[in-house]
């Protein structure tokens, strides 16, 4: 019975005082996190952003990486040299693609689930938990969680779609050290940790140069920019999809007439 009331209050005081139980409410920490970033305010008159860089496979190739974005939900990024560059965009309402090694260099409309992921991903605000509940997602804070060596606060984001994604917040500078996703890979759903690093600051709001992605503990893909600028002119055609040209009809054929 003593053995029984001794392990009561241990676990008692562990719920109490324990270190797993963080002290900061979830509105407390995105507030420290977005003044982290520079304050919502500088976030907001970011109205447009080009990051230039390239992308490092395990292998060791190297691609050119260009990515763009605009207010309120366009997104663009190529990658790859001009004959086989591949391209992902969004422009707040069709996601579509051109891949050369698999749709001939033609525009091809992103499936469903695609273009529920670019939809997500041409938020502009720099981070999931900024305005959240004007986006109409939920966080809910589930506790801490050691990422590469540093205890981080561990946030669930469930976006007003339904998609749910896990934020990892350093608990020292409440910068993004990790932040995981369901992503679809070749009609297939497999879980994408990103890295973020090396953050620098653009018009006033910290970015991450380099970003790790990583699937199961394996790099899938090392993304470092190397120029990063903000509120530049970007045409908005950039987004829309391309018409694709039409094949001129065919007339049929003519019988010749029949000999009198």
């Amino acid at each position: 019975m003593l053995k029984r009331s001794a392990s009561g209050i241990f676990v008692l005081a562990q719920l109490l005082f324990g270190q797993d139980k963080p002290a900061l409410t979830v509105d407390q920490i995105v507030q420290k996190h977005l003044q982290a970033l520079g304050g919502l305010d500088k976030v907001k008159a970011i109205t447009t952003l080009v990051a230039i860089g390239h992308a490092s496979m395990p292998a060791g190739q190297q691609t050119p990486t260009v990515m763009k974005m605009k207010r309120p939900s366009s997104m663009r990024v190529e990658m790859g040299p001009p004959a086989r560059k591949v391209i992902q965009a969004y422009d707040g309402t069709t996601a579509w693609m051109v891949n050369p090694m698999a749709g001939g260099g033609l525009p091809q409309k992103a499936s469903p689930e695609t273009t529920l992921e670019m939809r997500d991903s041409a938020d502009i605000d720099f981070t999931s938990l900024a305005d959240y509940k004007a986006k109409g997602s939920t966080v809910e804070l589930m506790g801490m969680e050691d990422v590469e060596g540093s205890p981080a606060y561990k946030l669930k984001v469930t976006k007003k779609n339904g998609r749910i994604l896990y934020d990892y917040l350093d608990s020292k500078t409440f910068l993004p050290v990790k932040t995981s996703t369901k992503r679809t890979q070749m009609g297939t759903q497999i879980v994408v940790d990103a890295y973020p690093s090396n953050y620098k600051a653009v018009n006033g709001v910290l970015f991450p140069y380099t970003v790790d992605q990583k699937s199961d503990g394996k790099l899938l893909v090392q993304l470092t920019m190397d120029k990063v600028e903000a509120n530049v002119p970007i045409d908005d055609a950039e987004f829309h999809m391309p018409q694709i040209p039409q094949k001129p009809k065919e007339e049929p054929a003519r019988l010749p007439a029949p000999s009198k």
